[in-house]
């Protein structure tokens, strides 16, 4: 209920600030009615509401006046670029001084003589220079020039933050962009390997590499995808790497069941893994050891990558696949991450915690309509069923 409240009360008062006679409208009518019940309950000359509320509308022909003068004359010059401060004072200046002047003609030669007509008795002109008569003004035109102002920055900090938004969006969309090739490169740098011994498995490989491309193409610009899906996408490249690098590559894959909702964005597990194999196997002459394992707490995936590397590798933190992970992680997931890299002498590791969303119908790939991609369609890889297995070398 309260959330359909708040939802009803923004969508009221984004229509009144998208519409100015209105936001105007509203303004007058509120500042009419606390006139009239100033005039009322304080004013002794004052003994019922219609004389009130007359009074209000006639002492809104110099309340209007004087407030858009300020708003549309003087303050225009503190929103400059640069601001223009000595022409602001003489403005300031020179509206204090006309409304001032604007503010005793109404009252002297307009609203007392009125009093004094339906009082039956000569007007009080000394009446006029009451500061308490004025008052009401200045602060009708402050708070108009408050509301103006904070309007005004508003609307700047919506532009900043659309602006933003836009940046990290084309951020985030060059980053993607790195990762296809760079993904690719490495799957038929695999394939390529294993055609130069005309290998048997390189039928295999192709199959493999038609999910992992299908994968890319039809999820890899989703913002989510389902966590499952992801996992599919890992088994399938830890697969493609083990035919490459063959016995002397020990890998284990152990994953938690993972939710049919939870998602998670497209290919983002994907670099660290990679990064397992370039810095670790790639670089090996002898045995190497990759362990993969993925957790489950409530709402957190727990993604924990170790390999083994040889002892004299260059000492750093991975390469632009890891780079590439901090970037998304910072865009995608503020604060509701942590990524850990531990460097040891003969081993690499690194954990990322990721707090989990959600899948929903928007988030699913698309489905291939009917006629497209003519010929008769390549087996599927399968994959693992198991929650947990160890894939022998």
């Amino acid at each position: 209920m309260a959330q359909v409240l708040t939802h009803t009360l923004r969508q009221v008062l984004r229509a009144i600030d998208e519409r100015r006679g209105l936001r105007h409208a509203l303004f007058w009518l509120v500042i009419g009615l606390l006139e009239a019940a100033l005039l009322r309950y304080k004013c002794v000359f004052i003994d019922h509401l219609g004389l009130a509320l007359l009074y209000a509308l006639l002492v809104l022909g110099t309340f209007g006046p004087a407030t858009y003068a300020l708003l549309y004359g003087v303050l225009p010059e503190l929103w400059g670029e640069p601001p223009r401060y000595g022409r602001l004072l003489i403005r300031a200046l020179g509206w204090w001084g006309a409304t001032s002047v604007l503010s005793y003609a109404g009252w002297a030669w307009g609203l007392l003589p009125l009093r004094a007509a339906m009082a039956a008795g000569p007007p009080d002109a000394q009446l006029a220079l009451s500061p308490a008569l004025h008052l009401p003004l200045l602060l009708t035109a402050g708070v108009a020039a408050g509301l103006w102002g904070y309007r005004r920055w508003r609307r700047k900090e919506l532009a900043n933050e659309q602006l933003q938004q836009e940046n990290s969006r084309a951020e985030l969309q060059l980053l993607q962009a790195q990762i296809h090739p760079h993904f690719l490169f490495n799957t038929l740098n695999n394939l390529y390997a294993l055609t130069l011994r005309q290998s048997q498995e390189a039928p295999r490989v192709v199959e493999r590499l038609r999910a992992l491309l299908h994968f890319v193409v039809e999820q890899g610009h989703a913002p989510l995808v389902s966590l499952r899906a992801e996992l599919a996408l890992l088994r399938n490249y830890v697969a493609l790497e083990q035919l490459r690098y063959g016995p002397r590559l020990t890998v284990v894959f152990n994953a938690a069941v993972m939710p049919p909702r939870a998602g998670i964005a497209p290919l983002l597990l994907l670099p660290l893994v990679e990064n397992a194999f370039k810095h670790g196997s790639a670089e090996q002459v002898g045995a190497a050891r990759i362990v993969i394992q993925l957790g489950l707490a409530p709402g957190t995936l727990t993604c924990t990558i170790f390999n083994s590397k040889t002892t004299d590798a260059p000492a750093g933190t991975g390469g632009i696949g890891l780079h590439n992970v901090r970037q998304r992680l910072q865009l995608l997931y503020p604060g509701q991450h942590h990524l850990e890299v531990q460097v040891l002498p003969d081993s690499f590791r690194v954990q990322l915690r990721l707090r989990l969303r959600e899948v929903d119908g928007a988030a699913r790939p698309p489905r291939r309509r009917a006629g497209q991609g003519a010929g008769r369609p390549l087996r599927r890889a399968r994959l693992p069923a198991a929650a947990s297995n160890r894939m022998p070398a």
